[in-house]
């Protein structure tokens, strides 16, 4: 049997179905806590109705610390028979140590829907921030994400000298645990150059 936890990473991990011939559940969750892991875990310590191999597939934007350090207990010995595909956008910053459990890291490529992205950057300033608003109130993860995948792609060439360090800073603290969203995306709609 292959190592039993593979890191799939996919712009649009909710959206990820896998390939695959074995018994399979899928855990798909926008954030996943302790209380999801928890879920996961005691799950995992039922036997399948059939076949002695299986897998659980874990679909999120978003893992807690608290969450990423109970799976790294589940990980460090799954039951036996069990793989584990934990799917994340290229954004999530795992810990090191739940890092190290993994034994293959996928690339999923998808056509993903970057028009959120152009609609914000295309935007005056103050209609950045009225996007801003209305993400505020809705929390809508797609949204947040599109924007994550914006900016790790956006051209560096296109930037004035001052914005570069605030595309940095958003780009490594966004949609972490810890930022505050709103405010790294309003100064973020401020410092963008306007396009003509």
């Amino acid at each position: 049997m292959q190592h039993p936890i593979t890191l799939v990473r996919s712009a649009e991990p909710l959206s990820y179905v896998p390939e695959t011939t074995m018994q399979l559940t899928t855990f798909s969750h926008e954030k996943v806590g302790v209380a999801e892991v928890k879920t996961i875990t005691q799950q995992a310590y039922l036997r399948p109705a059939a076949g002695d191999e299986y897998i659980f597939v874990i679909t999120t934007l978003f893992v807690t610390h608290e969450a990423q350090n109970a799976l790294l207990k589940l990980f460090e010995e799954p039951p036996k028979g069990l793989s584990f595909q934990l799917v994340l956008p290229e954004s999530v910053e795992l810990l090191p140590t739940l890092l190290s459990r993994v034994g293959q890291e996928i690339h999923h490529a998808t056509n993903t829907d970057d028009s959120a992205w152009e609609v914000f950057l295309a935007a005056s300033a103050a209609d950045r921030l009225k996007q801003i608003d209305a993400w505020q109130k809705s929390k809508d993860p797609v949204w947040l994400q599109t924007i994550v995948r914006g900016v790790h792609k956006m051209n560096v060439s296109d930037l004035s000298a001052g914005s570069l360090p605030v595309l940095c800073l958003v780009g490594e603290k966004l949609a972490t645990r810890g930022a505050s969203n709103k405010m790294l995306l309003e100064h973020l709609a401020l410092a963008l150059p306007l396009r003509k």
